[in-house]
């Protein structure tokens, strides 16, 4: 799936307690306008509106409570727009904080993607609303997937693993509880496996 190849200028900015997404551009409409504009495009994207003032518009989107949904939409993000007018023109800073999302690769990818559109969109430039959807969609299945994968692939190894050494251990004078202690750690492989085929499904960590 094609993204917008101006994602990868967004700049990002990593503190301890979130990740910071940043874009700038100038709009050619009077500050209202683009105040407007904006909300309307990110309304679109499933923000709501938190507070607008002159110059200010802060939206919200993902309640950031569910673990079985790993798309990036529905992770919690505010986003913070500053608009700076001049004559017909308004200057539009737009920051993206992501408090429980953006740490891999793919979900950043998303992220950059909604910001540089949202330029297109007040310039009157078509902006592809579908593709976005259907690549947060794909995120979502394809680390659906791998963490299925590696589940049922811990499952296995897990079970052979547990045969193993209820066999052995007791022979080697391990029984009661430490032998079910051993046991009952190598019984968390599946959730190891599955954690783990997500993260690579999402691609590389940004920190």
């Amino acid at each position: 799936m094609t993204v917008n190849p101006s994602a990868h200028l967004v700049s990002i900015e990593e503190t301890e307690e979130d990740i910071r997404l940043h874009w700038r551009f100038t709009a050619l409409m009077p500050v209202d306008q683009a105040r407007q504009r904006l909300q309307e495009y990110f309304a679109q994207l499933g923000y709501t509106l938190v507070a607008s003032d002159e110059n200010t518009l802060t939206m919200r989107r993902g309640a950031g409570d569910s673990a079985l949904d790993w798309s990036p939409r529905s992770k919690k993000a505010e986003l913070i727009a500053r608009f700076t007018p001049s004559k017909s023109r308004t200057g539009v800073a737009i920051e993206l904080r992501l408090y429980d999302g953006g740490d891999y690769e793919a979900e950043c990818r998303l992220y950059a993607w909604e910001l540089v559109e949202a330029e297109q969109y007040l310039h009157g430039e078509p902006v592809n609303f579908t593709a976005m959807k259907q690549y947060n969609h794909h995120i979502r299945m394809q680390v659906f997937r791998a963490s299925v994968r590696g589940f049922v692939a811990g499952m296995f190894l897990a079970l052979i693993a547990m045969a193993i050494l209820y066999r052995v251990l007791p022979g080697m004078g391990i029984e009661g509880w430490l032998l079910h202690a051993i046991v009952g750690t190598v019984a968390h492989i599946p959730l190891w496996l599955s954690a783990r085929a997500m993260r690579q499904a999402l691609g590389s960590r940004k920190r």
